[in-house]
């Protein structure tokens, strides 16, 4: 039994090793050349999506021409006795998309990895000329990356993928994006410039505290409000009367702040905080035709633009004495934007024109640090100061053609200072932010307690002619903050401008 035994591990673990074979759909497809029909090579830049799993998406290669091998990522007793779909996106608006492939045992060729079951599809071709199939580099490019990101479905529970006979719906959008028209003026086109638009990319950790804000004028030497102070002077979370506070202030459509703060010791405390921000707008692009040298077809053409930028802050809370306080602020930065690449202009059925357009997604993320200060000169008078993202930071500045190397950027190292006087129920305050060129913007703002658990507050930025006017009664606070149009909304606009996303609400919990 004992001379026996390892031979019957070693066949567990050969049965297992077949079991576990990794399906590879391979071969070449053809197309026509140069118009002879008897005459074919091997066709490059054609996407190969199989239906089940469009993650294991291929392009036919330039060497061997034609040639594709697509890693299924099934495993062989999953597909086995099945029809399998594998599609096509190529140039041509008639060619046969659709290629079904039955898996099954005999197929599986002999080979020196007992891991892989490959199986070929002989005879693949394309009824059309080449230079009428094949994809321009940049387009199949783009294609496949784009293909990689369906979604797949998992109906077995065993393997990665849909049915393996999926329907067509998924693939309907990328066969127009492929197809190009004859006509002179539709059909695919690679943008070239990017007119000047209104968002103001990478500014919003700089408009935030001067501008989008309901306690203008207050938020880098902070008193009575502490519900920024995580944000832009963390240090003065601790002369905070409370130990603990949770604050959110959103306007629901464009712009977010939540944040809280915990007092972990008499000296000591800790504040975590997060802002959002979004912004559309509908901008104009200049497009060239794909393969095309005539400066005249250069249409314009309208492009919806999405720009999301937030930020995480982390900030632990030193009292050195009675008077001074510090903190250090650790953030991740994310910016997230698309950006033109490709349209296709098409025609439908009753001659009205309609784009479809293939985007490049730009996402951004950096962490930094800031460092503040708060110093109680007096009773009556305090300061703040704020060095914000330390290591020097960088947003784009606007989008960018493509394949340019002309890219700009925002710095985000800003310098804050803030000064608060305090008088009864009335705090008078005043914020002035430097950037790495420039002065940003001073703002000024007052804040009175008529009664008790009560606090209205106004200010106003000079610079960008902003305002902003709150009431806080106990834990909801409501806030109009007009930016001047700093945040833009343009593809989906309120009936309503004077309260189009400057009305804000929220709470503020102290325990």
């Amino acid at each position: 039994m004992k001379i026996l035994t390892p031979y019957i591990i070693l066949l567990l673990i050969s049965l297992n090793t077949v079991n576990a074979q990794e399906v590879i759909i391979k071969g070449t497809l053809r197309c026509i050349n140069n118009g002879v029909v008897t005459s074919t090579r091997g066709a490059v830049n054609i996407v190969i999506i199989p239906s089940f799993n469009p993650k294991a998406a291929v392009a036919t290669s330039t060497t061997p021409q034609g040639f594709f091998q697509v890693n299924t990522g099934w495993n062989a007793q999953d597909l086995r006795d099945r029809n399998v779909t594998m599609y096509i996106l190529t140039k041509c608006s008639s060619c046969k998309k659709i290629q079904r492939v039955f898996i099954s045992e005999d197929l599986d060729k002999r080979n020196t990895d007992p891991t892989k079951m490959y199986v070929t599809i002989k005879g693949w071709k394309i009824l059309e000329n080449c230079e009428n199939a094949e994809l321009p580099d940049i387009l199949s490019a783009q294609l496949l990356d784009s293909a990689r990101n369906l979604p797949p479905e998992d109906i077995s529970g065993k393997a990665t993928g849909s049915a393996a006979l999926a329907p067509v719906s998924f693939i309907n959008l990328f066969e127009k994006l492929a197809t190009v028209a004859v006509a002179q003026n539709f059909g695919l086109f690679k943008v070239i410039a990017i007119n000047p638009g209104k968002i103001k990319y990478g500014i919003f950790l700089h408009s935030s505290p001067m501008t989008n804000t309901d306690n203008t004028g207050f938020n880098f030497a902070t008193s009575r409000n502490l519900s920024e102070a995580v944000f832009w002077n963390a240090s003065a979370i601790a002369f905070s009367g409370r130990p603990n506070n949770v604050s959110l202030l959103a306007n629901f459509k464009n712009n977010i702040k939540l944040s809280g703060y915990q007092h972990i010791t008499e000296r000591f405390a800790v504040g975590l905080g997060g802002i959002y921000t979004k912004q559309d707008e509908l901008r104009q692009a200049v497009w060239s035709k794909i393969n095309d040298d005539d400066p005249f077809n250069t249409p314009t053409v309208s492009h919806a633009e999405k720009l999301q930028e937030y930020a995480v802050f982390l900030a632990p809370v030193y009292q050195i004495n009675k008077q001074l306080s510090a903190a250090v602020t650790v953030k991740s930065i994310w910016q997230q934007f698309n950006n033109p690449f490709l349209v296709s202009i098409q025609q439908d059925i009753n001659g009205n024109a309609y784009n479809l357009f293939l985007d490049d997604t730009v996402k951004r993320q950096r962490f930094d640090v800031d460092v503040s200060l708060s110093y109680k000169i007096s009773n009556f008078l305090q300061a703040g100061v704020s060095v914000m993202n330390v290591t020097g930071t960088t947003l784009y500045a606007d989008e960018f053609v493509p394949y340019s190397a002309i890219r700009s950027y925002v710095n985000q190292r800003a310098y804050g200072v803030g000064l608060c006087y305090k008088r009864g129920r009335l705090n008078v305050g005043a914020d002035a932010l430097l950037t790495d060129k420039d002065l940003y913007d001073i703002s000024v703002g007052v804040n009175y307690v008529p009664f008790n658990n009560g606090l209205i507050s106004a200010g106003y930025a000079f610079k960008q002619q902003s305002f902003s006017v709150a009431f806080r009664l106990k834990n909801f606070r409501i806030a109009y903050i007009y930016d001047n149009d700093l945040v833009v909304n343009d593809v989906k606009i309120a009936k309503n401008k004077v309260f189009d996303g400057k009305i804000y609400s929220g709470f503020v919990f102290n325990f």
